[in-house]
């Protein structure tokens, strides 16, 4: 990629209003581009916009959020780079509600919210040979119409379309068979026999909210997983992982010394659990109280895949038979895109588990349309869907020229062999990646990853040369603020992203005073 002039103003439609589509949105603004933003549901939030959900099942529900869910993130990695967190009003980890009080308060501050179009569902998005996009579209109750725009940023989510798996029998089952989309509280499975199929975030989750009031909960995990609390000797996860082993550590290196840290203040996992893969090869699951449940004996695991469904539950490939009154299965999402081109994300030709996205946004075939936030990463999402739209929006504007035709194919290529070597071969797993890397690789471009180079630099030209250099330690040896990349480079905060990073680093209480002066 090479940095060029920036072009003529840009007419910009994006289509989704939660995390990925508002971060979007803010850069498209700042950029100065005549931007439009769908959203076919009557509220912004994107996923965190709670819905609850009827007595029968229905299309219309696109959250997967239930009531209990917690963040996996803790408060001080999640926030967006240039709008901080306040500790003062937020709890270390948090659920649905504050998280979706966070994204309304960052659609305030950067005041996005009148240039959403609530209740306006995209119908179809098509490319023409002057590389523009025609898009249709519906608001509710009114006719299609369509708008020409020069790029589209599909910011609409993946956790929409459940993935049910075709199961043997399943039509024989003479209990409750449901997605975990349609789950919400533990409430009405009181007293029932429960089986969960899969063994993701939701699978665990599910066990520790329904193993208090049900008779019996299992959990059908094919290949095992890591489980990692969500605090360590007092303190969140997060905070024993830094830039520094993330970008300087050799992945196998860390990987064993992460393990290590997990055996020591957990115990190892049960080897009905314990998977052959290491633990940086899968979609982190966070739940601390999960082994507590399987060592008490509430929650049972089966190392095995179903085999089929019978009339009262499940046979397992082990040769075991749940007699069960509920089945839950947690298998995930399928990556749809209904209002694209249908090879967006594919072709018959794409290997097995893999996409062919460069950068996970940037389809193959496509100029000028950006896949957002379809991403699964072992930290929080907003820091990254936040550098996917900076990078996004350089493209457009002209700044940064992407690679194109045979170049941008090579380059997918290439990732995806990497991919294949670093994580479990599985549909779950095809749109993960490394987290700091990752962000330092959309970044990068800009100039706002933030090397030693730079903050060294720092040091000599900012004016406060022991300041700078606390901002130094802070970015590679203290729990990793995504402000951080907001130091230096195109887009840079400097003096909000410094005192935010030497904030959290000190874990004091509440945001400083220079951070709320800068935040004016």
């Amino acid at each position: 990629m090479r940095i060029m002039a920036t072009e003529t103003k840009k007419r910009v439609a994006i289509i989704g209003g939660g995390l990925s589509g508002l971060a979007s949105l803010k850069e498209c603004l700042a950029e100065g581009f005549e931007v439009e933003a769908f959203e076919a549901r009557p509220e912004i939030g994107g996923q965190w916009a709670y819905q609850p959900v009827p007595n029968k099942r229905s299309t219309e529900i696109q959250s997967s959020i239930y009531d209990g869910v917690v963040l996996n993130s803790c408060r001080d990695t999640t926030s967006f780079s240039d709008f901080p967190i306040d500790p003062a009003r937020y709890g270390d980890y948090f659920g649905h509600r504050k998280m979706l009080q966070y994204i309304h308060e960052y659609a305030d501050h950067f005041r996005l919210k009148k240039h959403i179009q609530l209740q306006t569902k995209v119908v179809s998005c098509v490319q023409g040979a002057d590389e523009k996009w025609t898009v249709k579209l519906q608001r509710e109750g009114q006719e299609v119409e369509e708008r020409t725009y020069d790029a589209v940023f599909a910011a609409s989510g993946s956790y929409t379309t459940p993935l049910l798996p075709e199961f043997d029998g399943s039509e024989s089952f003479k209990g409750e068979f449901l997605h975990s989309h349609y789950y919400r509280t533990a409430g009405r499975f009181e007293g029932k026999r429960v089986a969960l199929i899969g063994f993701g975030s939701a699978a665990v989750d599910l066990a520790c909210e329904l193993s208090p009031g049900c008779k019996e909960v299992h959990v059908i995990a094919r290949r095992g997983g890591w489980i990692i609390p969500r605090y360590v000797l007092g303190k969140p996860v997060e905070a024993w992982d830094n830039r520094a082993t993330q970008v300087w550590v050799p992945l196998s290196v860390s990987e064993y010394l992460q393990s290590a840290l997990l055996n020591l203040v957990q115990g190892k996992h049960p080897k009905v659990l314990k998977p052959d893969h290491s633990i940086m090869a899968q979609n982190p699951t966070v739940r601390s109280d999960f082994l507590e449940r399987v060592q008490f004996g509430t929650v049972q695991p089966h190392r095995a895949s179903v085999d089929c469904f019978t009339e009262n539950g499940l046979r397992l490939s082990n040769g075991t038979t749940l007699d069960v009154d509920v089945i839950i299965a947690c298998t995930g999402y399928e990556h749809c895109f209904s209002y694209l081109p249908s090879d967006v994300l594919r072709t018959p030709e794409t290997p097995a588990n893999t996409v062919e996205l460069w950068k996970l946004m940037v389809p193959a075939r496509y100029q000028n349309l950006f896949i957002m936030g379809l991403l699964e990463i072992a930290g929080p999402l907003a820091p990254a869907c936040e550098a996917q739209a900076r990078l996004a929006v350089s493209a457009v504007a002209g700044r940064v020229k992407l690679p194109e035709g045979q170049q941008r194919e090579k380059e997918i290529k290439q990732w995806q062999a990497r991919h294949a070597k670093e994580f479990v071969n599985s549909e779950r797993h095809a749109i993960t990646e490394h987290y700091a890397p990752y962000i330092d690789s959309l970044l990068a471009p800009l100039g706002a990853n933030p090397t030693v180079g730079k903050l060294v630099g720092q040091i000599f030209s900012s004016g406060s040369p022991w300041k700078a250099f606390k901002t130094l330690n802070a970015v590679y040896f203290s729990i990793m603020s995504s402000a951080q990349w907001r130091l230096c480079g195109y887009g840079k905060n400097e003096k909000l992203a410094r005192e935010t990073v030497l904030r959290v680093a000190d874990g004091k209480a509440e945001l400083s005073e220079d951070e709320l002066r800068y935040l004016m």
